[in-house]
């Protein structure tokens, strides 16, 4: 009759079960440190040992102590059991985002933060970015309250206690559809404006300003639309609702810029972040932010 032979596997929690009786001592204070039954510790240890047809700990004495063979092995099933913390460490790395909290500043052109977002995850796909709009106040108040881990924003006015990196000037321009009269002019003044029906960004951080500014050159617009949308703003002047002084930086299909040449206002865009801030991924993004092509062509927006 022919004997049959039984071919037993090292396995990693037999190595963590032998560690754990000859750093305790005991069986009993092993089998609680690996959160098992002395029975199955017991039978664990004996099936690692005719695995390596060595005895690994002597039973005979009242604390368990290592015999030669087990005072080898424990520092082999040491630097294997750091080993495999190690790789598991590494990997949760990989399985667990490293979040970026991104406040944006709602009066940005969507395009133009869409292609930077996509440009960045494309170079950093180890982060994730979670994406915040809101006016220059709002983000202001979250970033303050760390609740933001840096914010794209209008730097003028802004926070003092954060630490600030200008990333372009962008000035304004008098949008109007592709038919107005004003589309052919190289540039308008703003006694131009006079009469002419008018679509209002309430969301503008010239708002104030620009009121103002009009009021005083005694230049009265008819109000065609209101709106603190800025996308919709520009749906309404490509169809011929009104014009409207917005960010150089929007575009979209239908819709003409017209310099005006004595109103030089510009804003300037840049990022805020806390000086005691240690967010992963913020560095990337604040060097990335930093050389990106914001003038750029883009597809335009089609109606």
């Amino acid at each position: 009759m022919p004997t049959i032979s039984y071919t037993y596997t090292m396995e990693l929690h037999q190595i963590r079960h032998f560690v754990s009786v000859a750093e305790t001592g005991s069986f009993t204070k092993g089998a609680q440190r690996a959160a098992v039954s002395q029975p199955a510790l017991s039978a664990s240890i004996a099936k690692l040992e005719q695995e390596l047809d060595a005895k690994l700990l002597d039973r005979r004495h009242q604390r368990v102590v290592l015999t030669k063979a087990g005072e080898m092995f424990l520092n082999t099933a040491r630097s294997v059991l750091l080993a495999c913390n190690s790789v598991k460490l590494e990997l949760k790395k990989i399985r667990t985002p490293k979040v970026l909290r991104l406040g944006v500043l709602r009066t940005l052109s969507s395009a133009r933060i869409s292609k930077l977002l996509s440009a960045f995850r494309r170079a950093y796909p180890v982060f994730v970015i979670e994406v915040f709009d809101g006016s220059r106040t709002e983000l202001a108040k979250r970033l303050g309250d760390h609740k933001l881990d840096l914010v794209l924003t209008s730097l003028d006015n802004g926070p003092v206690s954060s630490k600030t990196i200008e990333l372009f000037s962008e000035p304004y321009v008098l949008a109007v559809s592709n038919d107005h009269r004003f589309s052919k002019e190289g540039a308008v003044k703003l006694s131009d404006l006079n009469g002419e029906a008018f679509i209002l960004r309430t969301c503008c951080e010239t708002f104030d300003e620009t009121t103002k500014l009009l009021a005083e050159r005694g230049v009265k617009t008819r109000l065609a639309y209101r709106t603190d949308q800025d996308e919709r703003a520009l749906f309404m002047v490509s169809a011929g609702i009104g014009m409207a002084l917005i960010p150089s930086l929007y575009e979209m299909e239908g819709v003409a810029h017209v310099p005006i040449s004595d109103f030089p206002v510009s804003r300037s865009i840049g990022l805020n972040w806390n000086p005691d801030s240690a967010a992963e991924g913020m560095q990337q993004f604040i060097t990335f932010a930093s050389s990106h092509d914001w003038w750029s062509s883009l597809p335009v927006r089609r109606l």
